[in-house]
């Protein structure tokens, strides 16, 4: 695993946290993100029950009700027989129960959650609910892994379980106890309370403790910060730290800011003037590879082949970058070759090695695209950090003046057959009342005639083509409105 360089701005109101391979930006963090509610743990309120569909809804206090399948419930895992009677006798509408989010909201689903719950540490995981001991596959050591493995067993119960993680590989016992007899009192306190309303009882973390969770401090080589003093005790000791005192932002200064904005564009430039074409939708995220500015010196193969190789590593880089998850269909250049095909499938493989997020490949389908699978917890920071615009509602694309004139003319036509419209008002930009009584256009008149109606426009400054029939009456009572309106 590559070592990583760490950068966090935190002297401002939003805290950020940077994470290099290399001197490139591969992860970031920030305290203005959507919230995550991954991990939080609630007394919440069962409203449906829904054993056909094997799920249970329940409110937990947030914009929408939480979903559980049964199949994440302690009670899901018993048994395979007779699911519907079981989900009717452990969930009643109503009652309130312990429940932690496991996915955030999305879309028009509620955040996923489960009663399996479970803490997590500096050192382990406690399971409350699930009977398991498990080692970190990074603890290495024979003799430290049994003794673990001992230390588990003697210390929780046949309910119980915990995985120790891989930062106890040079912890003492007693530290890492102390942290297990902790989780054990805190739970112990809330299973023995009788809760009547929804409540969060748990919140995970906050930035820096997620940020080291993901990133243990064994996989740093070295971070830089721009106020030590106030977050010293944030940080892990056994840590190279920094303190960076330059006037220039300290993401300005080591190129974080520019690969962040980067990041937000659908075009990404490869080093040898392709480029990826990167287009997010809630269903899926579709990338293309293009040879863009890149003719290659020799033969079209081995031009398509390396430019694929600079885009299998670039691509990784930026699912991780902008933490996109869920389904990903690759649109690699065509490649004749079976060999190179595998060739550009190992070398995904690779790359992935170092993403924290679970990856799953399957490779090229008949069609010629590489499909694979990222785990998705949280919304992506394109998604946290943009909203959609409010012209195009996030597709991309406005009507264009003719289709507007068009359908202004339709919505006039249909309002003309009241007999008790003789005139309109209508606002519109520039660009349709052009279209519609240019220098050399007497639309608006033949409408009059045709509608017998009297049309009054206004013009409004927009960047868009747009119309709004503001009034409709007699002409007394429209000339009445125009005189009485302030521009």
């Amino acid at each position: 695993m590559n070592l990583k360089k760490v950068i966090m701005n935190v002297k401002h109101s939003e805290k950020r946290i940077a994470v290099t391979e290399n001197d490139q930006l591969v992860e970031w963090f920030s305290s203005a993100d959507q919230n995550t509610y991954v991990g939080n743990i609630y007394v919440g309120q069962i409203q449906e029950v829904m054993p056909k569909l094997n799920a249970i809804f329940v409110n937990i206090g947030l914009n929408k009700n939480g979903f559980m399948r049964f199949e994440d419930t302690v009670e899901g895992k018993e048994s395979e027989i007779n699911k519907d009677e079981l989900i009717r006798k452990k969930f009643q509408k109503g009652q309130y129960i312990l429940v932690q989010v496991i996915k955030d909201a999305f879309d028009e689903k509620g955040p996923k959650l489960t009663n399996n719950l479970e803490f997590s540490g500096d050192y382990v995981v406690y399971f409350p609910l699930t009977k398991q001991v498990a080692v970190s596959n990074k603890i290495k050591k024979e003799s430290k892994r049994n003794k673990l493995y001992s230390l588990g067993r003697d210390y929780t119960s046949e309910n119980e379980g915990l995985i120790f993680r891989s930062s106890c590989e040079n912890a003492e016992s007693d530290v890492i106890l102390n942290e297990l007899k902790g989780f054990q009192t805190f739970y112990d306190s809330l299973k023995n309370q009788s809760f009547k309303k929804i409540t969060c009882v748990w919140e995970a973390n906050s930035l820096f403790t997620k940020f080291f969770k993901l990133h243990p401090k064994e996989t740093i080589s070295e971070l830089i910060i721009d106020d030590l003093a106030a977050y010293k005790n944030y940080l892990p000791e056994g840590l190279q730290i920094n303190s960076y005192r330059g006037n220039e932002n300290i993401f300005v200064a080591f190129k974080i800011e520019e690969q962040i904005e980067k990041s937000f564009k659908q075009i990404v430039w490869l080093k040898n003037g392709a480029f990826l074409l990167i287009e997010q939708t809630e269903a899926m995220t579709v990338i293309d590879v293009n040879t863009g500015k890149f003719s290659g010196k020799n033969n079209r193969e081995e031009t398509v082949y390396h430019t694929n190789q600079l885009a299998a590593i670039e691509i990784v880089r930026q699912l991780r970058l902008r933490d996109i998850g869920g389904m990903i269909i690759i649109d690699f250049i065509n490649m004749k070759s079976v060999e190179q095909q595998k060739s550009i499938g190992e070398q995904l493989k690779e790359a992935f090695k170092n993403d924290r997020a679970y990856t799953k490949l399957f490779g090229f389908s008949d069609l010629g695209l590489f499909e694979l699978t990222r785990k998705r917890t949280a919304h992506s920071h394109i998604e946290a950090t943009h909203q959609k615009c409010p012209v195009c509602n996030g597709s991309g694309l406005v009507k264009n003046t003719v289709q507007t004139v068009f359908e202004l003319e339709r919505a006039l036509w249909e309002l003309s057959t009241s007999r008790d419209i003789e005139a309109l008002f209508v606002e519109c930009s520039e660009d349709v009342a052009k279209a519609l009584n240019g220098d050399q256009n007497n639309h608006v008149q033949r409408l009059e005639k045709a509608m017998f109606i009297k049309i009054c426009l206004k013009i409004i400054s927009s960047k868009t083509p747009f119309y709004n029939i503001v009034r409709t009456g007699t002409i007394k009572e429209i000339t009445s409105y125009l005189e009485t309106v302030i521009y």
